[in-house]
């Protein structure tokens, strides 16, 4: 059996000018523990890197362009989008593939004809990009008759009442924009975030340390080598690669397929996700006789049981016959076979 391995990898330059650092090597490192762990594991896994200096600068505000960086990296996005009609982003930029591929993944949709790439992010825009990206909710329920108004601690959207209670625990609540409630409810109760001295601040700018800190709590493992893993560690897993089998495995915490692995890419048999199962990978789009993106005939199939199985990509083709869940959710223009629901 492979384990995971996490290591250095030769990343891309995060920022104009910058360069690739071991953590070790940087000379402002910060003194917590905790955030010090955070951003050695985030260079560790080819998310973040320093500067020309041997600095990290972990106090500086996180701009779109970085955080953009940083997430395509950790879900391996390949494929770039086309952002031609945004006037702030060219080629010659050093963020210009990142920002591609971000708005290929969905992370960025752009503003109008701007994708702001210099601007410092919120915790709470922060979050609404985090929570769609590794589809981070609250607790939720679908009432037969929704109620007028949402009872207290909940959140009315769609047909879904929300739990979002977790935000009671800041005293600072009140300032979150209603936009945001649901998403920075969604990455608290995942564990992705506790607050600083007991507020949110959620208008207030996300610094690279803080960032390198949720992303930590969010994905805490990065499968890089293909092999047959029958056990995993504690924290979040991603898998970044084609060749990877899960076999014979349980866990109580979530599974990521990357957005670059193949149809086909991987094996999921007899799994058990006492969380969740989350495919952004997998999608084989092909053009068919009238020139509609249809299908292709591979795609993935999983066996075992999962509390929860979520699809973020179209054009995935699962087959989960042999499989057991307790919610199973999807995109548009994805091809579900359903197995047997447990509830």
């Amino acid at each position: 059996m492979n384990k995971i391995k996490i290591s250095a990898l030769a990343v891309s330059v995060m920022l104009l000018g910058g360069n690739i650092a071991s953590a070790a090597s940087f000379t402002d490192m910060p003194q917590d523990a905790a955030t010090s762990t955070a951003i050695e594991n985030a260079v560790a896994n080819g998310l973040l890197s320093g500067y020309e200096d041997n600095t990290v600068r972990p106090d500086a505000n996180i701009k779109r362009s970085e955080m953009a960086a940083i997430i395509t990296r950790a879900c391996k996005v390949d494929k770039e989008g086309d952002i031609s009609r945004f006037t702030d982003v060219t080629k010659d930029d050093w963020f210009y593939s990142a920002m591609a591929k971000a708005y290929e993944m969905g992370a960025f949709s752009g503003d109008g004809n701007n994708m702001n790439p210099e601007n410092n992010i919120t915790f709470q825009e922060c979050f609404t990009v985090l929570s769609q990206v590794f589809d981070l909710i609250p607790p939720y329920t679908r009432p037969a008759e929704m109620p007028e108004t949402a009872p207290e601690g909940t959140l009315i959207s769609g047909n879904r009442l929300y739990d979002i209670t977790a935000l009671d625990t800041f005293s600072d609540k009140a300032e979150i924009a209603d936009w945001a409630k649901v998403f920075i409810a969604g990455v608290v109760s995942n564990g992705g975030w506790s607050g600083v001295d007991g507020k949110i601040t959620p208008k207030a700018y996300i610094t690279r340390a803080q960032f390198s800190v949720v992303m930590d709590n969010l994905i805490k493992n990065y499968i890089d080598e293909p092999g047959t893993y029958t056990e995993l560690p504690d924290g979040n897993t991603m898998i970044r690669c084609d060749g990877v089998i899960l076999e014979n495995i349980t866990t109580d915490d979530d599974i990521y397929i990357g957005d670059s692995v193949s149809a086909n890419g991987i094996t999921v048999n007899n799994v058990t996700a006492n969380k969740r199962f989350v495919i952004r990978g997998c999608a084989t789009p092909a053009v068919n006789e009238e020139g509609k993106l249809s299908y292709g005939e591979e795609g993935i199939t999983v066996t075992g049981h999962f509390e929860a199985m979520r699809v973020i990509r179209p054009y995935i083709n699962l087959n989960m016959s042999a499989a057991t869940y307790g919610t199973v959710y999807s995109v548009r223009d994805t091809n579900l076979s359903v197995g047997i629901s447990i509830k």
